[in-house]
């Protein structure tokens, strides 16, 4: 280096030899990073290199592909979605009709009528009226009421009224979309039942298939049967 070139050569071995080794280390250190950075550099540059015309043509066609696939499965999730809340719905109505008429079915006392898209029969409440919202209190003795679930035209409903059939309270309806009205079968038989069963057929796709169908039974345990 310049340094070393303006120093005699006693300089360099003398007493000033070690001193100027010093001074001259940084700018060696200096000089071998700055000469590996400028070697590095090309090979750097060549690894950073862009996409090829071929490469994004592929990477185009394999997303056009996929997008392909992936719409119109999309599309029939969001068709179907409405299908399937309504189908959700009736499967919740279905399920409360089954409790509740199970519920009064193991408090009924008597049976009226029976037949595949009717049950008519007596049983006891809570309500403080036949039909009426109001609620007995917890230490009055039960009303006697007459209760008539009937189903038509794939719809149910469920009319309270009093114990000897008068009365003006309407049919409340249940459950409808469903595939049979015919919901109700007996054991040993319609005209003097001891065994109620429940057939709930709801559909499902337009093709007819995944239909849904809800199924139990009540036994008439408070029901005197005429032998």
């Amino acid at each position: 280096m310049t340094v070393w070139s303006n120093l005699s050569s006693e300089s360099k071995g003398g007493a000033y030899g070690p001193a100027l080794r010093l001074v001259s280390l940084p700018f060696r250190i200096i000089g071998r990073r700055l000469g590996t950075a400028c070697r590095l550099s090309p090979r750097r540059l060549a690894g950073d290199r862009g996409l090829t015309l071929i490469e994004l043509l592929v990477a185009a066609t394999m997303f056009i592909a996929l997008m392909a696939a992936v719409v119109p499965l999309m599309t029939n999730v969001i068709n179907d979605q409405p299908k399937i809340s309504k189908a959700a719905a009736r499967i919740s109505e279905a399920r409360a009709l089954t409790e509740r008429l199970g519920r009064e079915l193991r408090q009924a006392y008597a049976v009226d009528s029976a037949s595949a898209t009717q049950l008519v029969f007596r049983t006891y409440t809570r309500a403080a009226t036949c039909g009426g919202t109001t609620l007995l209190a917890a230490s009055a003795a039960p009303t006697q009421c007459r209760v008539t679930y009937s189903c038509a035209s794939g719809t149910c409903t469920r009319t309270e009224r009093n114990a000897d059939g008068s009365g003006t309270a309407g049919p409340v309806e249940l459950v409808n979309g469903l595939n049979s009205s015919n919901v109700f079968t007996y054991t040993p038989s319609s005209s003097a039942p001891e065994f109620v069963h429940l057939t709930i057929v709801m559909p499902g796709r337009s093709s007819g298939k995944d239909a849904i169908t809800l199924e139990d039974g009540f036994a008439l345990r408070n029901v005197i049967v005429p032998s």
